[in-house]
């Protein structure tokens, strides 16, 4: 009957180790899902970053172009065009990466339901609940921010695209001459744009940072 009793007691015990080691590995999953998460969310303020470079390069070119001294206006206009398709396909890895982001977030949040369902004390699943629903709201914010800088190049790059249009059969000093008042107001635009674009940028790092396991 003894060693009865310490064989049941042995299984209880392994048993007892077993489940433990299944809720510690669900709980290590899921701070791997978080951190996975908030890679993905700064992967969408990284690619805010890159449009804003990107522009600066197109804009370098561009006011280069509109230079006085400019001796390859034909070669500076090309090389515009692509630095402008440049600037509009990081400008699209805006949104892609946003959406990877929401998707990523739909796992997590599943995930992190479930676990919050588990918990026993009423009062502790409630506030689990609740940073459930807050860290809900700090990914949309993220999100919001990936839509907003997107938005925010539209106006500037149609500017600069109607002006590239404009030069497109009438490529000499004269014609850039009487670009130059526009091109002040670009310039501006792009100035209060980038402006936008570190506050919305400072924004959305807060934001991750404050959900990033420490």
């Amino acid at each position: 009957m003894t060693r009865f009793r310490s064989v049941v007691v042995t299984a209880a015990a392994v048993a007892l180790c077993g489940a433990t080691s299944v809720r510690a590995q669900a709980q290590d999953e899921g701070v791997k899902m978080v951190e996975q998460l908030v890679k993905k969310a700064r992967s969408t303020v990284e690619a805010i970053t890159n449009t804003k470079v990107q522009l600066g390069k197109t804009m370098e070119v561009y006011n280069t172009l509109m230079a006085d001294t400019a001796t390859d206006r034909k070669g500076l206009y090309k090389k515009l065009q692509k630095e402008m398709a440049s600037t509009e396909e990081r400008r699209a890895e805006i949104k892609l990466h946003a959406d990877e982001t929401s998707a990523e977030a739909a796992n997590v949040f599943k995930s992190w339901a479930d676990s919050a369902a588990a918990i026993s004390d009423p009062a502790l699943r409630k506030r689990s609940e609740d940073r459930i629903t807050n860290t809900k709201a700090s990914i949309a914010q993220v999100k919001a921010a990936g839509q907003k800088a997107s938005d925010l190049y539209a106006p500037v790059m149609k500017t600069l695209q109607d002006q590239v249009t404009y030069l497109g059969h009438d490529l000499n000093a004269s014609a850039v001459a009487s670009l130059k008042p526009d091109a002040a107001k670009l310039n501006g635009q792009v100035q209060e744009l980038t402006k936008q674009l570190d506050d919305v940028i400072s924004s959305a790092n807060s934001t991750i940072g404050s959900i990033s396991p420490k």
